[in-house]
């Protein structure tokens, strides 16, 4: 009896040992976003768009038969591919990318779409597109809204390399004027040599009317 109850013992310090030995899974702690806002309050900031600038853009386009944007969709795969692509941006330029700027914008009323681009782009609806910044000197402005210190760029990059290069700051994107001179031949060249990192071609809701 007691020999049997040193085996059971010994059997249970084994497993017990075994299990010690096996990688703890560590309960991942998730941390809420400080800027997650109430439903509520996503309810109301929503009506109060609807009920004041999605209704002037209404009243004034088509005759009042225009309907305003409500909201603009992207897919979660798309998302985290150009996150992990502004990381690998930071990773090979050894500066670091400091946010994302997101522009509400139009799409032209006219220029060369075709069928599938007038259905997915909807010209002349507005849109949204994402830029991301890099950190600015700070100016008198941005004194007062630091903000203005995450500045869009793009990269002049190597030609060996899409993503190398010097970060060049967007000065259209922050009201600049650009010089109008340059020749069609020049802006091609320039565009070339410039890598673009600007994400657009959401899916936006309403959808073209048929």
């Amino acid at each position: 009896m007691k020999t049997k109850r040193n085996v059971t013992l010994l059997v249970a310090l084994i497993l017990q040992l075994l299990t010690s030995c096996e990688p703890k899974k560590e309960t991942e702690v998730v941390k809420m976003p400080h800027n997650i806002i109430p439903v509520r309050k996503g309810i109301m900031m929503k009506e109060t768009y609807k009920n004041d600038v999605q209704r002037i853009i209404e009243r004034n386009r088509e005759n009042g038969t225009y309907q305003g944007t409500e909201f603009a969709w992207i897919d979660l795969d798309s998302l985290k591919n150009y996150i992990k692509l502004l990381d690998k941006v930071s990773e090979l330029n050894n500066k670091k990318v400091t946010g994302v700027r997101i522009y509400f914008s139009q799409y032209p009323k006219v220029g060369n779409y075709n069928k599938e681009q007038i259905e997915k782009l909807i010209p002349g609806r507005e849109t949204i597109f994402f830029a991301p910044t890099i950190a600015a000197a700070p100016s008198e402005k941005s004194k007062r809204y630091p903000i203005l210190e995450n500045v869009p760029f793009s990269i002049k990059n190597t030609r060996d390399n899409k993503l190398k290069g010097e970060l060049s700051v967007i000065n259209a994107l922050l009201g600049h004027s650009e010089q109008k001179s340059d020749t069609l031949q020049k802006q091609r060249f320039l565009e070339e040599q410039e890598t673009s990192l600007l994400l657009n071609e959401v899916a936006m809701f309403p959808p073209p009317k048929q």
